[in-house]
This record gives structure tokens, C-alpha cells and sequence, in this order.
């Protein structure tokens, strides 16, 4: 017996150990996409990503006149082709926390149209974000978006809603227009009715199966504007509830008949043994079998763990 406590207990610390390192090793999750500003030309273009993990790391990549560059690393010995639009400093950034950032110091028309997005990376995988389009040539500094969904699945008839939340670097007030698109492109972008379409949310069709993409265009009165990250909503076919086979509540016959009383005081029949019942003996301890209260612990540690334990315990029946 004592073994089997020592090998369980060997089991325990195992599993506990373990629970750090599944941890540390879980992939990214991105939690806010890059969005799309309009930029004035020769300004500070900022455009921003937020991830949730540990030990992340971020690196940035461009589409500009139909080539793809890779843009965290940056070579003045060796520059590319984009670098002389670029502005007089640019390139990664952490902000803060797990913010990842690509700023341009004084971004040029040139870039407008290019599409910038990010690859975050960990030990447990890499995640990528959507690409964002370069906007330039804007008069006004743009709105910011701190939080939008970056996509919703729904079952078909249910409710879908997307909120934009955003707010403005000049004080005016802000106004909202959603849009559509069937290739997530802002050039195919198409306006949407659904009698939200000027607010801060958007009511989403979902009678019909498939998945659509949404835009928001976010505006300031002093002019300033940014066009959200495509939101894709998914809807599905509604799942069937059915009973479950395997538990039933109906009543039958032997379940209602009440159960005859136990006989007492026969050897050698079935049944309860009223005798061990009555002198209070704990079946399972008097004979040196396993406790019952050791069983609830280790099994309340293993829980507690994240781990199932399956014991298997073998009680000797009195001769």
C-alpha cells in the first residue's frame, strides 16, 4: 500500500510540474488587428497590432509595388526599394506589454496603396494578422480604433452584432459608416443597410449560411479618418437540440415498485450485511484496503492540477 501511495504521489509532482511548461507553450492570439488610417503625407504613421502570450515576438512584413518585403530589419548598407518613402526613421516597435508596433517618421505619398501586416511568434506557434492598407495623402490626423471584434461565429437567425469602439486626437465628434466586402479589400468595400449603418455598431445579416466581411469607416468632424480591419462573420447551420439516449427520465415498472426489505440474520445469502452496518465497521479499512479519504484527496489535487487520475482500488472481501 505504501507503494501505491509513493507512485501516485511520484504521479502528482509530474503532473503539476507540467502545467508551466503547456503554459508557456500556448500559441499567440492576436486581439486587436492593424487598422487603416489615412495619413497625412510627410507625418507619423503609426499602425499597431496587440497580441495575448508569452515570450512573443513580432516581425513585419510589406506588399508595395507587387513585390513582398520583409520590413523588420532594416539595412541602411543595403536599402530597399520602399526605405527612400519611408521617412527619416522608421521601422519596429514595442509600445508597451505586448503592443507591437511599425512607425513611419514621416511617411511619403509613395507608400499609399502598399499593405503592411505582422507575424507574431512564440514557442507554442505563430498567428498572423490581417494586412492593413497604407492610406496617404489625408489633411488631417485620423482617428484611433481601441477595440473591434476580428471576427464572429454565429448560428443562422441569431443575433450578430459588431461594435467599433474609437476615439478622436482633435476633440470633434466621430461618426460611423459600415461597409461590405466580398474580398476583404478596402478598393471593393460597398455600403450596407441595415438600419445601424450610421453608429458606432452594425447589425449583421444572418439568415442566410456563408461568411461575409465588414468595414467600418470611422470619421472625425475635424476631417481626420481610418477604415477598420475586415471583420468576417461566419454564420452557420443551426445545431439540433436531441435528447440525450442514454438518459432518460422515464418511469418504468421496477423503479416504481417499492424494494423488498432485507433479510437479516441468513448466512451465506445476498443482500446487505446488516451486521458490519450495525458494529459501524468501515468497509475498505478494517482488512488493509486503500481509505476512501486518501482516494478523495489525491483525487481533489489532481483536479486542481488540470489532470484526470484514474485509481483502481482493490477491497478484499472477509472469508
Amino acid at each position: 500500500m505504501k507503494k501505491a501511495i509513493c507512485l501516485l504521489s511520484v504521479l502528482l509532482l509530474v503532473a503539476l510540474s507540467a502545467v508551466p511548461a503547456a503554459a508557456a507553450s500556448e500559441k499567440p492570439v492576436i486581439l486587436l488587428q492593424p487598422q487603416s488610417p489615412e495619413y497625412p503625407e510627410n507625418s507619423v504613421a503609426i499602425y499597431t497590432v496587440k497580441a495575448e502570450g508569452t515570450d512573443l515576438q513580432a516581425s513585419w512584413y510589406m506588399d508595395w509595388r507587387g513585390k513582398t518585403y520583409s520590413v523588420s530589419e532594416i539595412n541602411g548598407a543595403a536599402q530597399q526599394d520602399w526605405e527612400g518613402y519611408a521617412g527619416s526613421s522608421y521601422g519596429p516597435r514595442r509600445l508597451e506589454g505586448n503592443v507591437f508596433a511599425y512607425i513611419f517618421e514621416g511617411i511619403g505619398s509613395e507608400l499609399d496603396g502598399a499593405n503592411l501586416w505582422c507575424v507574431i511568434t512564440n514557442a507554442g506557434g505563430s498567428v498572423t494578422s490581417k494586412k492593413n492598407r497604407i492610406n496617404v495623402g489625408a489633411g488631417k490626423t485620423p482617428p484611433e480604433i481601441v477595440s473591434i471584434p476580428a471576427e464572429l461565429a454565429v448560428e443562422q437567425g441569431d443575433q450578430a452584432e459588431i461594435r467599433c469602439v474609437a476615439k478622436t486626437v482633435d476633440g470633434t465628434q466621430l461618426s460611423f459608416l459600415w461597409y461590405e466586402t466580398d474580398t476583404g479589400r478596402l478598393e471593393d468595400i460597398r455600403a450596407v443597410n441595415r438600419g445601424t449603418e450610421t453608429s458606432d455598431y452594425l447589425l449583421c445579416e444572418t439568415d442566410q449560411l456563408g461568411t461575409r466581411n465588414y468595414i467600418c469607416l470611422v470619421e472625425s468632424a475635424g476631417g481626420g479618418k481610418i477604415y477598420s480591419s475586415v471583420v468576417s462573420v461566419t454564420v452557420t447551420e443551426r445545431q439540433q437540440v436531441t435528447a440525450d439516449p442514454g438518459n432518460t427520465h422515464e418511469t418504468s415498472a421496477t423503479e416504481t415498485e417499492p424494494a423488498p426489505a432485507a433479510e437479516t440474520g441468513k448466512p451465506g445469502e445476498t443482500g446487505t450485511d446488516t451486521a458490519a452496518l450495525t458494529t459501524g465497521e468501515t468497509v475498505g479499512q478494517s482488512d488493509g484496503s486503500f481509505p476512501w479519504w486518501a482516494i478523495a484527496v489525491l483525487c481533489a489535487a489532481a483536479a486542481g492540477a488540470g489532470f484526470g487520475v484514474v485509481f483502481a482500488v482493490m477491497i478484499k472481501k472477509k472469508p
